[in-house]
């Protein structure tokens, strides 16, 4: 699940930042999140909650985990892209040509400090892979409150498409991500079950 808003300015990069909710809009948003996951449970009850370490997301983590009766597991590898010197600039501020470089190469061109696409798909691929190493934890309903870029991405490296195939996507503040992962990382890709649900 993408996280509620954060709270700020329109027109700027920011990724990393560990930026706060938008005060005004996050009891609504966390709500309409648990309504959504409510009916993808559909009574069942998630094997964990996991979150990215950045307080838009793990503010959200919490409230859905304590209705659960469950305790979030952070993990910074849910956490949002690096953008490294980009971070927190004008979008308009930043050099055409960089930007430029990037929209030709989304997949390994890195902002200065930053990382790429493909570094966010290893450490996301990482982090399902130490999910199925635990005995046993790839049962169940798994739930991550993470961004909008590791989830296009680990949605792409899921369903094993190129890796910058799921970026125009459309994923809405608080919208959910239901893929079904094979048990075993060899087998068939995973199924996607609801996009921005």
């Amino acid at each position: 699940m993408r996280h509620p808003p954060p709270d700020i300015a329109s027109g700027l990069c920011y990724g990393r930042t560990d930026l706060p909710v938008d005060a005004l809009r996050f009891d609504a948003a966390v709500a309409a999140m648990y309504a959504r996951l409510a009916t993808l449970l559909d009574g069942r009850t998630p094997a964990a909650i996991h979150s990215s370490p950045l307080q838009r997301a793990r503010r959200a983590a919490e409230v859905l985990a304590t209705s659960l009766e469950l305790r979030v597991k952070e993990d910074a590898r849910l956490a949002e892209m690096d953008f490294g010197a980009w971070e927190m600039q004008p979008w308009d501020a930043i050099d055409r040509n960089d930007l430029d470089a990037w929209a030709r190469n989304v997949s390994e061109f890195a902002p200065p400090g930053g990382e790429s696409a493909r570094d966010i798909v290893s450490r996301m691929d990482a982090w399902v892979r130490g999910l199925r190493d635990a005995a046993g934890a790839m049962h169940g309903v798994h739930v991550a409150v993470a961004h909008a870029g590791p989830i296009r991405l680990h949605t792409a490296s899921a369903l094993r498409l190129p890796t910058t195939a799921c970026l125009s996507w459309s994923l809405d503040f608080g919208g959910l991500c239901h893929l079904r992962l094979a048990d075993d990382a060899d087998d068939s890709p995973a199924r996607l079950i609801r996009w921005n649900a």
